[in-house]
């Protein structure tokens, strides 16, 4: 039973209430073939969730992480299914972020009584979409978005990509009737800029994958074919190394790289005259002494690579089909100021409007970062209140601008990411509206570092006029376009404090500390990834049910 102890009247919460809630399509299998859903729900009645788990692995459906993390939803949905009817103990989900939106759904699912408190005003966390009048806070500064009101002007101020391997995130968007569409986060049509590269002129992409690809390939096939390589190579195998090589680098007949049309077309050609390749980049121009090299290995990693998706509309979708299916369970604009034990329970206190309170629960679900975490009083253990301490967050920025799209109508860039100096490192341009009159164009991202510090501690007008100057290195006709800037420095931004933990996860805070349990990205390897906040998430609830003596 829950017990309040001068409990903060309804009143002075700010509730979300007659939210529309998301709507969920029937689907319905007319083929009467059995289907790997029905097949693997057949195993799941026989061997349970481990026996789903290596039969998805075998399937090829989940691969290293992904069934690490599915494992443990499937833990979850197999083990709270199995609770019944019986008396569940009452839980505080501190934090709305995705975290604490995803432990909400799943104990509102499982019929558990609890409570999802947020400090915000709004729901998602760090993931945060601003439109034509969003408010940005930070703490010596206030912004508010001028864009004009249109369904593809806003900004992903937060997260604003979903890899294809993030299953579980993905997997509630479908159960949660989130639209998706494809996020182009790799673009060989975009720029690639660095002033001490190309005598300072952006080239674009291809030109630089073209130039190092041809003339790696023709190193390596000078390798093999003058006999350095014979003590890991076979005779018989080297034909098949070389052949393989000159697909790879488009070398001629020779093994010599003399350019390709890969890397672009000489103007004129192409159409009524055969295409012609354009001169190819010199390597010394960029490959010893810039960082140019690296840029397009960005896009290799598992957690970058195509396809890339994002909710239609805007990132904080996700965040908004959550709270529609916990809106009566959930109290905005409630700052926690206190932490505490009450026997074996816990004991939360916190604000709201002035008015001060408290409530008593059995178990409390912390999704607030440790950035904000460590500030509130509690009475964590020591060894917990150390971890707590120790992590680290990174302290990215974004600006971004409203802006006729000259960057398809003028360089035929559509969506992708253009590089640029580590000032401002990255240009974003939309994925969505192609050929509409406006888009948002994201003028920087910088991840943390002196950088980002430098930038988050200019003023608001300072930091426009610094992206601005750093972008039309990319793009001259920049300053005649852009308007509207708006900037996020996330180590400013109250109940955040950063960006994400650069840390090494706590396996300590991966467990119960008496009746407290812990979520959030910094306890995963998916650090600043919403499936990250998602797998903490299930984490905690599995453990909910350990300390519950659940089976």
């Amino acid at each position: 039973m829950l017990i309040y102890q001068n409990p903060l009247p309804t009143s002075h919460f700010l509730i979300l209430r007659n939210r529309k809630s998301a709507k969920h399509l029937e689907m319905k299998n007319d083929n009467p073939n059995q289907s790997r859903r029905e097949f693997l729900h057949k195993i799941g009645e026989i061997g349970g969730t481990a026996a789903v788990y290596q039969a998805m692995v075998s399937m090829g459906l989940l691969v290293s992480g992904e069934a690490q993390a599915g494992s443990t939803r499937l833990r979850w949905n197999e083990r709270s299914a199995q609770l019944g009817n019986i008396t569940k103990p009452t839980v505080a989900i501190l934090g709305a972020g995705i975290s604490g939106l995803c432990a909400a759904y799943e104990l509102k699912k499982a019929g558990f009584p609890f409570y999802l408190i947020e400090a915000r005003d709004r729901p998602g966390g760090r993931s945060h979409t601003i439109r034509s009048g969003s408010v940005v806070n930070e703490t010596d500064s206030q912004q508010v978005c001028s864009f004009d009101s249109s369904q593809e002007l806003y900004f992903n101020a937060g997260p604003a990509r979903i890899s294809q391997t993030h299953s579980n995130l993905l997997s509630y968007c479908r159960e949660l009737s989130v639209p998706m569409q494809a996020l182009v986060n790799d673009n060989r049509g975009a720029f690639i800029h660095n002033s001490a590269a190309f005598g300072g002129m952006p080239v674009r992409a291809r030109e630089v994958i073209t130039a190092m690809r041809g003339n790696i390939a023709e190193l390596l096939a000078k390798a093999v074919n003058s006999g350095a390589l014979d003590s890991d190579i076979g005779f018989s195998e080297q034909s098949a190394v070389v052949n393989v090589l000159r697909d790879y680098g488009d070398l001629n007949v020779g093994n010599f790289f003399n350019g390709s049309t890969r890397g672009g077309l000489t103007d004129g050609t192409g159409g009524l005259t055969p295409g012609s390749s354009k001169t190819s980049l010199n390597l010394d121009d960029f490959f010893f002494n810039t960082n140019v090299p690296f840029t397009p290995n960005f896009s290799e990693s598992i957690n970058q690579s195509a396809t890339m998706m994002q909710p239609v509309g805007g990132m904080d979708k996700i965040a908004s089909a959550f709270s529609n299916e916990v809106n009566e369970e959930a109290y905005y604009g409630v700052e926690i100021t206190g932490i505490y034990r009450a026997g074996n329970r816990v004991r939360i206190e916190g604000s709201a409007n002035g008015a001060s309170g408290a409530l008593e629960i059995d178990y409390a679900i912390i999704a607030i970062p440790p950035s904000v975490l460590r500030n509130i009083p509690n009475d964590f253990s020591p060894a917990a209140a150390n971890a707590i301490t120790q992590v680290q967050y990174a302290n990215p920025t974004k600006i971004a601008f409203q802006s006729p799209r000259f960057w398809e109508s003028e360089d035929n860039i559509y969506g992708g990411i253009s590089w640029t100096d580590p000032e401002i490192l990255q240009i974003w341009y939309p994925s969505g509206g192609f050929a509409q009159q406006d888009g948002i164009i994201v003028g920087s991202y910088l991840f943390g570092g002196r950088h980002a510090t430098n930038f988050q501690n200019l003023s608001i007008k300072e930091r426009i006029e610094f992206a601005l100057a750093g972008g039309e290195k990319v793009h001259p006709q920049y300053r005649q376009n852009l308007r509207a800037g708006l900037s996020v420095a996330w180590a400013k931004v109250p109940y955040s404090l950063g960006g994400w933990s650069v840390s090494t996860p706590s396996t300590l805070l991966q467990s119960p500390d008496g009746p407290f349990l812990f979520a959030g990205d910094h306890l995963t390897y998916l650090q600043g990834w919403q499936e990250g906040a998602v797998i903490s998430s299930l984490n905690a609830l599995n453990n909910l049910l350990d300390i519950m003596g659940a089976s």
